[in-house]
C-alpha cells in the first residue's frame, strides 16, 4: 500500500442541508451532471444540475423525499446514510435503520422499488447486523444483475454484496461495478435481499480507514472508501468472488476538517467531492485536489 498522501480543498460550497450523510454524482443522456445529497436529521434531498464538469454556478433545489409516492421513510430523523444513481437518474437512498433502501424516482416523485438488507444466520456479521443498537449501511454502490454492495461502517466494519436469495455473489474487479448509462436491474416493488458474500479489511486498511463511511467508484473504475473517523479516502482492490478480505491500494488524509466527512463522490476528471455532517448548512461541501481517480 502506497503511503497517505494529503489532499487540498481547492472549493468549498455551501448544500442547503444540516446534517449532510450521504452524496453521488450523476450524468445524464445529454452530458449534463446531477449531484445529489441527502442529510440524516430530515429526509430531505438536495440537488443540482450542471451543463458543464467545472460546477461553476450551482442553482440548488430540494424536495421532501418523505411525502414521495410509496416512501415509507419518516420526515424526522429518517436515518439515511448513502445515495447513488443509476445510468437513469434514478437514486437509492440507502436507510441504516431499519436496514434497507429506496430507488426513487426524482421527476415523478414515486418510489419504484423498496429493498430489505437481511444478513442470515448467527455469525459475528449477522449478530452486529441484526443489533438494534449497531452500525449498518453507510455507503452503497450499485452492482451489475441487481446486486448491492454496501459498507458497514463499524463494530466490525466490513463490505458486504447484497442479492436476492439464492443468487452467486459476484465480488467486485476494477471496471466491474454499473455500467455508466445502465439501469439498475430491479422490478418494481417490494423485494427481500441477503447478504450473499463479505469482505473483511486487513490490517494496514483498519488502520488507515478506522470505520467505513462511504463508498464510490471512481472514473478509474477503482471502488473508493471513505473513512470518517480517520480523515481518509483508501482505494481498494478489487473483491473475491467468494468473499474474503479487502485491502487499500493506495490511501489520502483529507487534513483538519470542520465537520465528519459522511459523503464521496468524484467529479469526470477524478477529484474527490466529499460531503460533511454538520450542524450548519454551510461550508458542508469540499472539492479537493489532486485528481485521484482520474480513468
Amino acid at each position: 500500500m502506497k503511503a497517505r498522501n494529503r489532499l487540498s480543498v481547492y472549493r468549498v460550497v455551501d448544500v442547503p442541508l444540516k446534517e449532510v450523510s450521504g452524496v453521488c454524482l450523476g450524468r445524464g443522456a445529454a452530458g449534463q451532471l446531477a449531484l445529489m445529497a441527502i442529510g440524516d436529521r430530515a429526509a430531505v434531498a438536495a440537488w443540482f444540475v450542471q451543463p458543464k464538469d467545472d460546477m461553476a454556478s450551482l442553482d440548488w433545489q430540494t424536495a421532501d423525499v418523505a411525502r414521495l409516492e410509496g416512501s415509507r421513510l419518516p420526515e424526522g430523523d429518517p436515518d439515511i446514510e448513502a445515495v447513488c444513481a443509476d445510468g437513469l437518474s434514478r437514486v437509492l437512498l440507502l436507510q441504516e435503520s431499519p436496514p434497507r433502501g429506496e430507488l426513487i424516482d426524482a421527476p415523478n416523485r414515486r418510489v419504484i422499488a423498496s429493498v430489505a438488507l437481511e444478513v442470515p444466520g448467527d455469525d459475528r456479521l449477522a449478530r452486529a447486523w441484526a443489533d438494534p443498537a449497531g452500525s449498518r449501511g453507510e455507503g452503497a454502490v450499485f452492482l451489475p444483475a441487481g446486486h448491492l454492495l454496501v459498507a458497514k461502517e463499524k463494530d466490525p466494519s466490513a463490505l458486504i454484496e447484497f442479492g436476492p436469495p439464492g443468487a452467486q455473489p459476484l465480488g467486485l474487479a476494477r471496471g466491474g461495478a454499473l455500467s455508466a448509462g445502465a439501469a439498475w436491474e430491479i422490478e418494481p416493488g417490494d423485494h427481500r435481499y441477503v447478504a450473499l458474500a463479505a469482505w473483511w479489511p486487513e490490517k494496514p486498511l483498519r488502520k488507515a480507514c478506522r470505520d467505513f463511511s462511504d463508498l464510490e467508484i471512481g472514473p478509474d473504475g477503482h471502488l473508493y472508501l471513505l473513512s470518517d473517523k480517520s480523515d481518509s479516502i483508501a482505494r481498494l482492490t478489487d473483491l473475491a468472488l467468494t468473499g474474503g478480505t479487502v485491502s487499500a491500494l493506495a490511501t489520502w488524509r483529507l487534513g483538519d476538517l470542520d465537520g465528519k466527512p459522511e459523503g464521496l463522490a468524484f467529479t469526470p476528471n477524478g477529484r474527490a467531492i466529499v460531503a460533511l455532517d454538520t450542524r450548519k448548512a454551510r461550508h458542508n461541501l469540499l472539492l479537493f485536489e489532486p485528481a485521484i481517480a482520474a480513468g
